[in-house]
């Protein structure tokens, strides 16, 4: 691209070629594709998914095919390569949610800028769709998530647990960290809260849905893990009891949100029945 783009569009892949495809098929169906470059980094696929991307090279911008560290090591250097204005990691498996989410960050994008004096919104955040491995839709993590889908974003908006998903928040490549790869699950929390601790201007809520996440990656495959690894990370930013103090009530607030929604599934259940 001649121009700076103003997105880079960022995807990590190892062995997933079934979730790759979703993935691809949402970037090259975007309506506005000279807003964003897009890289995608393997981790020296088996599967016949390099052969598959081979055949995209007009529309990759940077493809790169190699043995790596992991997760984060692969995510650190498509940062590494990017040269947007926001960085967007949008990996394989996931999807952008429709054709016009690229072109709807555009528009908001210029019309933040028409209206403030100021620089661009450091962070930009939406909505996301749980979608399962076949790309069915489980729901929209601001109704499966017990916590008020926040208007703004700071450095204490995940205090009592992650409402927004990384999927779905873009990021201005100048405050944008490298990933801590000590964390082998919970290294994308670290980055999002650190984003937030660095962030000096303003975040911007988009008011639609901009990515679809597909559940069931190495987090949900190691559970117990990746708990531990995430308690740690918010005892790290927020403080060790205030933390533990937080996860009483996240477990407190969950219980009751699971109560509400079984109330009214039993309430649909009675009205369906009569």
């Amino acid at each position: 691209m001649q121009n700076q783009p103003l997105i880079s569009i960022i995807t990590i892949h190892y062995n997933h070629g079934v979730g790759l495809r979703r993935t691809v098929d949402s970037i090259l169906s975007q309506t506005e594709k000279k807003a964003f470059e897009w890289i995608v980094i393997d981790g020296g696929s088996t599967d016949g998914s390099v052969e598959y991307l081979n055949g995209f090279s007009e529309d990759i911008n940077i493809l790169v095919s190699e043995k790596d560290g992991g997760i984060y090591d692969a995510m650190n250097k498509g940062l590494g390569k990017a040269q947007g204005d926001y960085v967007w990691f949008v990996n394989a498996g996931d999807a952008l949610h429709d054709p016009d989410v690229v072109k709807k960050v555009v528009e908001a994008v210029h019309a933040f800028k028409n209206n403030h004096s100021g620089p661009l919104p450091d962070v930009i955040f939406g909505d996301t769709m749980f979608i399962d491995s076949d790309g069915k839709t489980i729901g929209l993590i601001s109704q499966l998530k017990p916590q008020p889908f926040p208007k703004k974003l700071d450095k204490n908006s995940f205090r009592f647990g992650m409402n927004v998903c990384h999927q779905s928040v873009l990021v201005k490549r100048e405050i944008a960290p490298r990933y801590n790869e000590t964390y082998r699950l919970a290294a994308d929390v670290d980055w999002m809260i650190t984003v937030l601790k660095l962030m000096q201007g303003e975040s911007m809520r988009m008011e639609c849905v901009l990515s679809g996440f597909e559940t069931g990656g190495s987090s949900y495959q190691h559970t117990k893990k990746a708990w531990k690894e995430r308690y740690d990370v918010l005892s790290k930013h927020y403080g060790v009891i205030p933390n533990f103090l937080a996860h009483g009530w996240i477990l407190f607030r969950r219980l009751l949100f699971n109560l509400n929604l079984l109330g009214k599934q039993n309430t649909a259940g009675l009205s369906t029945s009569r």
